[in-house]
């Protein structure tokens, strides 16, 4: 009897550990179950992430694809405006500042030097962006070697406007100038104002003497010029407006500049000064430099590295002068 109890009192005790261990595994089960499905519920999620995933992928690439075809028309329509906005500017000129004479006839100056027009311009307009011309007076001289090789250095293309320099070690810059794809233009024969603005008859002559060595030297035409002392001068102001006429009308393009080195001084100037008078154009669409690189202005090659940086970090790109880059001109009247 007594052992009949011992045996019902451990049946009885172990009861609750029984229907503990019933429920644990009742809700073990329940949960593998919720996990089960959690699981499910999660992949679900996942491939339709994935699957939103592939869609926007692939309207981000549409999208690309037509913005990218926008950003052409757009090039070109801009391409196509600039060019019509250079024969609006040079069909003003030619109304503004006739060559007729008072007579009515041509003046004498157009029949001469029949061999100085410009060659055909078949470049791209210069259009949208930032975008810094450098260039140089007065060369080619020593200056010019050290020049082209820091051009060389930040993959810079510039622009030269030179003068008549016969030596041979200047006829070879400027070949090299012109082999290393920078642009050249003219800058006058003598660059002696006294006999560049003597007349318009001088100033052609001038500028056809060098035009026809340019030539001669590099195998290439100039279609770029830029007058000594800037278009509006102290020595020109009686013909420039023939001298822009005449020289528009033979296929000319003149630039000016809206920044300068101030390095034509005396003495040269600090290179931290020069860099510093240069990079006054940031802010500007179109930014043209004028810097010289005769004997004399050594510190404006030293200068020359802070002014490329300068521009590189405002977001500029450097582009040689051709008749495709918007002309930068002094204002006079009539025109902008």
């Amino acid at each position: 009897m007594i052992k009949h109890h011992k045996h019902k009192a451990e049946r009885a005790a172990r009861t609750p550990f029984k229907r503990l261990f019933l429920g644990a595994l009742a809700a073990a089960g329940v949960l593998a179950a919720a996990c089960g499905w959690l699981s499910l519920h999660q992949q679900s999620v996942l491939d339709r992430e994935n699957e939103l995933d592939q869609q926007v992928a692939r309207l981000e690439q549409e999208l690309a694809g037509w913005q990218s075809s926008f950003q052409r028309q757009q090039q070109e329509l801009e391409q196509q405006q600039a060019e019509l906005d250079q024969a609006e500017k040079t069909i003003d000129l030619l109304s503004q500042y006739s060559m007729a004479s008072p007579s009515g006839e041509a003046p004498e100056y157009a029949a001469l030097f029949p061999d100085f027009y410009a060659p055909p311009f078949d470049g791209e307009a210069v259009t949208g962006g930032k975008v810094c011309c450098l260039t140089f007076d007065d060369g080619p001289s020593p200056n010019t070697d050290r020049i082209l090789e820091i051009l060389d250095r930040y993959g810079v293309k510039a622009t030269f406007f030179v003068v008549g320099r016969t030596g041979e070690a200047d006829q070879e810059r400027m070949r090299r100038i012109v082999a290393a794809g920078h642009a050249i233009g003219m800058h006058s024969w003598s660059h002696d104002y006294n006999k560049v603005y003597a007349s318009v008859e001088d100033f052609l002559s001038e500028f056809d003497r060098l035009y026809q060595w340019i030539y001669e030297i590099t195998g290439v035409y100039p279609s770029v010029f830029r007058f000594p002392g800037g278009s509006i001068n102290s020595y020109d102001r009686g013909v420039y407006q023939e001298i822009i006429a005449e020289m528009t009308r033979r296929g000319f393009v003149y630039y000016d500049w809206n920044a300068s080195a101030q390095d034509a001084t005396r003495t040269p100037r600090p290179a931290s000064d020069i860099a510093q008078d240069c990079l006054k154009g940031v802010g500007r669409d179109l930014v043209v430099v004028l810097a010289h690189d005769s004997a004399a202005r050594t510190t404006t090659a030293d200068a020359l590295p802070a002014i490329i940086e300068g521009y590189q970090a405002a977001g500029y790109a450097f582009a040689a002068i051709t008749p495709g880059v918007t002309p930068v001109t002094m204002g006079y009247p009539g025109v902008e």
